[in-house]
């Protein structure tokens, strides 16, 4: 049999000119295709046996550090594919403490460049098929040589260390389905909020305590949380009071809009999603229909509604469920407490409940101090002259309208009187 084969493939060679020429071809087209593929091949060996790669997308913190990090890189300043980022948030001298900045970051595409000696593949790209509306999903993906981690670890932490020297508070808010870097807040000391001495005092010592405690947890089988409620009149600082913390130990601030949020499911992600030694805030927590008390008729409904919102029920587990997550502190604020269903800020859900009141005479003192530092006499005068309690928001507009520093108009009635003790020679020089 064999035989036969090799004198018919014999024969085929000798008189079949057209046999010959398709063999030909073919040897001819695998040379060709191996001489291509093999190159790339070996390419594509040498880059998953001798280099290490991460990657990151917009979802993550991370990717905000790298952005930063990237946008300060000497290679941005003589790369020719750029991309323009309008969204940081830089500290300027202005009344706001906070003006919106640019930085050129590298554009879409394949870059390569040297940091601390070693070469660095970066490819940035926008993941069109999942974007939703305005989300755009970008992706950083870093390789450089080498088989250890150890270089890109230390990317990262250079990365994260410059965000945290920017010397800023940065504010997240939950959008299509991932927290976004919304602004970065001008630090608030905590002086500049004006409580009660024992008060602010006692908030510092047990916020610190918790993010230093995360052993003492372990230790006694207590899930890593903790609750604060802010309560009080319109007015009274307390959202003041989470940015004051936030700036005091150096933690990011996740913004919880309720209202927004359809889904049970969407609500545990958002919670799921903020990280740990973060400060989960959700304000006005009285105003969002799910959290006021509930009738027997109301948990029916609730019951039966489904899909398309979210329930008491869903936030009860996002905060301390089963797959509810630990080492961050959840605040809430509310105008009226006694609103609120109790199932939601029972001990456990809630460890701390704080009262803002309207600020006293030793309260309205020290906050005029803080415009014009000195001025004790003027300061004990002002008090008195106001004569009732008063919130800070309305206190902060009258002391701006004595300013002669400060705006020339505040809208609102003011108290004549006050105003006119503001603005004595020797309170305003």
């Amino acid at each position: 049999m064999y035989e036969q084969i090799y004198l018919w493939l014999s024969t085929q060679f000798v008189d079949n000119e057209m046999f010959v020429g398709v063999i030909a071809a073919s040897s001819i087209g695998t040379v060709l295709y191996l001489a291509r593929a093999l190159p790339e091949t070996l390419w594509g060996m040498a880059l998953r046996y001798g280099s290490v790669s991460l990657e990151v997308d917009n979802t993550d913190p991370g990717f905000d550090w790298i952005k930063n990090w990237l946008a300060r890189h000497p290679y941005v300043r003589r790369s020719r594919k750029l991309r323009l980022s309008g969204r940081q948030y830089r500290i300027d001298a202005g009344q706001s403490g906070e003006s919106e900045g640019w930085d050129l970051v590298p554009g879409e595409g394949r870059h390569v460049f040297l940091h601390k000696g070693r070469p660095v593949m970066l490819n940035y790209w926008i993941d069109e098929e999942n974007s939703k509306g305005r989300f755009l999903r970008q992706h950083f993906h870093l390789r450089t040589v080498g088989r250890s981690q150890e270089f890109l670890r230390a990317l990262v932490t250079e990365a994260a260390i410059l965000c945290t020297e920017e010397a800023c508070v940065q504010v997240h808010n939950w959008r299509d389905g991932y927290w976004e870097l919304s602004c970065r807040k001008r630090p608030r000391p905590m002086d500049s909020v004006i409580l009660p001495r024992e008060q602010a005092a006692r908030l510092i010592a047990d916020a610190d305590w918790f993010f230093k405690a995360g052993d003492w947890y372990a230790e006694r089988g207590i899930p890593y949380r903790r609750g604060f409620l802010f309560s009080g009149p319109p007015g009274t600082g307390k959202s003041s009071v989470v940015l004051a913390l936030a700036s005091h130990l150096g933690k990011p601030v996740y913004a919880l809009n309720l209202a927004s949020v359809s889904q049970d499911s969407v609500l545990m992600e958002a919670f799921a999603q903020v990280p740990q030694d973060a400060i989960l805030l959700v304000e006005d927590i009285d105003a969002i229909r799910i959290a006021k008390k509930r009738t027997g008729k109301d948990a029916k409904k609730e019951g039966a509604q489904g899909l398309g919102m979210a329930t008491l029920s869903g936030l009860l587990n996002a905060i301390d469920g089963v797959a509810a997550p630990e080492g961050r502190l959840l605040v809430m604020t509310s105008n009226h407490p006694e609103h609120l269903d109790p199932a939601l800020i029972r001990p456990g859900r809630i460890d701390l409940h704080e009262w803002f009141d309207l600020m006293g005479m030793d309260e309205i003192r020290r906050m005029y101090l803080r415009f014009h530092p000195g001025r004790e006499a003027d300061a004990v005068h002002f008090a008195r002259s106001i004569g009732r309690p008063i919130s800070p928001a309305e206190l902060q507009c009258k002391l701006l309208a004595g300013d002669p520093s400060g705006p020339r108009e505040v809208g609102g009635e003011l108290d004549s009187d006050a105003v006119e003790v503001a603005m004595t020679p020797a309170a305003a020089e």
